[in-house]
């Protein structure tokens, strides 16, 4: 029997005849249970990577920047000028758009109305004016983000709620200055709130307080800060990362990671050896290892629930064997070999396996490219039961919009993964409709 013959065969067993309507029933249910187990699998890998996305990418323009360079522990630190004048060459680099001087430290801001502990970032006003990422990531709720007077201070909007302020509103920071053997000097400075702002993710808008460098200088105690300079490049998802290493987003063209290969270099030898430069993975290493273990094990738990959805197509087959027993003996006694009736029954399942991944990689990238929708049609009918607003997706939990990218990469292993799940569920079957005795069924039949 030719190869195209087993194939046609195949069509007809699971095709079968007007009066298997249950036969073709249980077939069809097997794929279509195919189909819905591949959706959550599908949403989950495309909005799970949209959302890593959305939030690394907030936190590198408005937060650890794409590249940090700072001096080595144990490094004499460097004066205000000596940063503007590394921060003013490192700007020459090619490849990068920006470089700025940041001294970062911690300290408690208090109203009378409340307090929080806080970062805060002295950085100069070029941070907003010149950075287009920071602009398309940093709103400005209330005010506006000006940093031109010594005074000036620009909170998160999680943090303005708790101290209960708004523009124009005084608040004081305490800074504490080591004096060692356990001696501590603390420091007020009064300041007044220009703007607020907020990412639209939660943990950063608790996080910060923007103040002028100027000042920062002199709140921030030297023993207690870190001062650095925050370096914009052209392509930072090119930069050496293990999170955009597939898909779109991982695929940039060669020229953009030799590009920022080389930039990175140049930036080392601008800076000399008592620098250290580190990119945005790694400055959140730790919370970007935590992203990645809960996409993997969402992604595992979805695929476990395809390989459950697996079994369907395993006891379908038996049944399409009990069923087809007298024309499997008839083969066989007219010469097919049990590796042809084998594969025959293969076939069954790859087909049934690829119609399911069809359907369910079609309806999964559906869901997921209109998830927002599907979230904000949950809110209504989820309001509507409880009675009052109900909201999915806030910056109380992770992004307010989730943005979704297709990556066919994580597509494609989904639908590899169905069609091979559905290959290794048709062994049984096969085996058994291999096994099957043509002189028993016949004498049975006859």
């Amino acid at each position: 029997m030719s190869g195209f013959a087993v194939g046609r065969l195949a069509v007809r067993f699971l095709a079968g005849s007007p009066r298997s309507r249950r036969g073709r029933g249980r077939l069809v249910g097997a794929v279509i249970a195919v189909a819905v187990s591949l959706i959550p699998l599908v949403v989950v890998q495309q909005v799970a990577d949209g959302m890593i996305r959305g939030i690394v990418e907030r936190f590198i323009e408005t937060g650890s920047y794409h590249l940090q360079a700072a001096p080595r522990a144990g490094t004499e630190s460097a004066g205000a000028e000596s940063i503007r004048e590394r921060a003013r060459r490192v700007s020459d680099v090619p490849g990068v758009t920006a470089a700025l001087p940041e001294r970062q430290g911690f300290g408690l801001v208090y109203s009378d109305h409340g307090r929080s502990g806080v970062t805060l970032r002295a950085i100069s006003q070029r941070y907003w004016d010149e950075d287009p990422g920071v602009r398309r990531y940093l709103q400005v709720v209330q005010g506006e983000f000006e940093l031109g007077e010594p005074e000036a201070i620009i909170l998160g909007v999680e943090i303005a709620s708790r101290l209960a302020v708004g523009p124009g509103d005084d608040v004081r920071v305490l800074t504490v200055r080591p004096l060692g053997e356990g001696r501590m000097l603390p420091r007020v400075s009064r300041f007044t709130v220009a703007g607020v702002v907020s990412t639209g993710y939660r943990d950063l808008d608790r996080l910060w307080a923007f103040l002028p460098w100027e000042r920062g200088l002199r709140v921030i105690p030297d023993e207690t800060a870190r001062d650095m300079v925050g370096i914009k490049v052209g392509a930072p998802l090119a930069l050496d990362n293990p999170l955009f290493g597939r898909g779109p987003a991982g695929l940039l063209p060669d020229e953009d990671r030799r590009s920022m290969t080389a930039s990175v270099s140049e930036i080392r030898r601008v800076l000399g050896p008592e620098w250290a430069v580190y990119n945005w993975y790694g400055v959140e290493r730790n919370r970007y290892i935590s992203f990645l273990t809960s996409r993997n094990l969402l992604a595992f738990v979805m695929a476990l629930i395809v390989a459950v959805a697996a079994v369907n197509i395993s006891s379908a087959l038996v049944l399409l064997v009990i069923e087809k027993e007298e024309d499997i003996a008839i083969l066989r006694a007219t010469g097919v070999s049990r590796r042809q009736v084998a594969t025959v029954f293969l076939l069954c399942g790859a087909v049934i396996g690829v119609a399911g991944a069809f359907a369910g990689s079609v309806l999964g990238t559906l869901l997921a490219v209109n998830i927002n929708e599907v979230l904000a049609g949950l809110e209504v009918v989820s309001g509507i039961l409880a009675g009052r607003d109900v909201q999915l997706m806030t910056a109380d939990f992770y992004l307010e919009h989730v943005p979704v990218e297709l990556s066919f990469a994580p597509l494609l292993f989904a639908v590899a993964l169905a069609i091979l799940l559905a290959l290794v569920a048709a062994v049984l079957p096969a085996r058994r409709a291999a096994g099957v005795s043509p002189d028993r069924i016949l004498r049975r039949h006859g």
